[in-house]
């Protein structure tokens, strides 16, 4: 039981924060070349349509095994309909994953006005990504951030919403990194270099959120460095700040070192090209980094806390 909650978890945080982060990336920093129109504009629309449709169903079916594991979990007896409704209509859980299942609903409504060239695509994705921002957000409600004060349920949700920025918002980074390197010849490098610095400049934000939310959390669910080495959730949470720390540090060679240069080499097509190549690569190694951070995080939301 223990194992498969911790895959639903990790499956349903996962496909949560892609969903708002391609809807972020779609609102914040796409537009950087989508005036311009061209075939990785057009490439860009068609990818985001077929992620938002494919990660809808994979969130809804991880939210109702969520909440299937969690009534058992709660009853100790096996899987029964009458279980189900109990905690669908007297406990805090069901409560909360009602107000998720209107969220996600929403998502889905409004994905089909998601069209490239309408005149409602842009009403659609922002509409979208706010209900895709509480979609996310409200799983602050199903952690250990709802057990203690408001100010960690708060910094919870920031610490959600600023993660669907980066790095769930560099899938689609690496997507268009890769598009650009496979029709080099028809690439416009410009547009591309403007688009790296516009995702650096957001993803900037978003890590300086995530570091000072994460302190708050950190405060409130594992108090002094001794729990943090000397509990079981400490060491998980430790485990949890080296790979953040290490993604931290190979987006900072990515800002510092990649985007000045492919700044500099938007007007050489091969240069752009090579540093393009070693800029997907390390997009690929943060990708990584995140996914193992995801896990984590499911493991840390069935243990109890440090502090507690």
């Amino acid at each position: 039981m223990t194992t498969w909650l911790i895959i639903t978890r990790a499956v349903h945080f996962g496909s949560c924060l892609l969903l708002f982060g391609l809807m972020a990336f779609d609102r914040l920093v796409a537009p950087a070349f989508a005036r311009r129109p061209s075939e990785i504009v057009g490439y860009w629309e068609a990818r985001l349509r077929l992620f938002v449709f494919l990660l809808l169903p994979i969130i809804f079916i991880s939210w109702a095994a969520w909440f299937a594991l969690v009534a058992m979990t709660m009853s100790g007896e096996p899987l029964q309909m009458q279980i189900l409704k109990i905690v669908w209509s007297q406990t805090l859980f069901g409560a909360v994953w009602k107000i998720r299942l209107m969220f996600l609903l929403a998502a889905a409504a409004l994905s089909f006005l998601l069209k490239p060239h309408s005149r409602r695509r842009p009403f659609a994705a922002w509409s979208q990504l706010a209900a895709g921002g509480c979609l996310l957000g409200t799983l602050a409600w199903a952690g250990h951030g709802q057990e203690d004060s408001r100010w960690h349920l708060y910094a919870d949700v920031l610490h959600l919403i600023a993660a669907g920025v980066w790095p769930a918002g560099l899938v689609p980074l690496f997507l268009l990194l890769r598009q650009s390197r496979r029709a080099a010849a028809s690439t416009d490098w410009p547009s591309i270099s403007g688009l790296v610095r516009r995702f650096s400049l957001v993803s900037l934000a978003a890590v300086s959120l995530l570091a000072a939310t994460g302190f708050v959390n950190s405060l409130f669910l594992v108090g002094t460095l001794s729990n943090l080495v000397g509990d079981v959730y400490g060491r998980w949470l430790l485990a949890k700040i080296i790979l953040f720390c290490a993604a931290v540090a190979i987006a900072a060679v990515n800002l510092l070192r990649l985007k000045p240069r492919l700044l500099n080499e938007s007007s050489q097509p091969e240069k752009a090209l090579m540093t393009a190549a070693q800029l997907q690569r390390n997009v690929h190694l943060e990708l990584f980094l995140g996914a193992a951070v995801i896990i984590i995080v499911a493991v840390l939301g069935i243990l109890p806390p440090a502090q507690h």
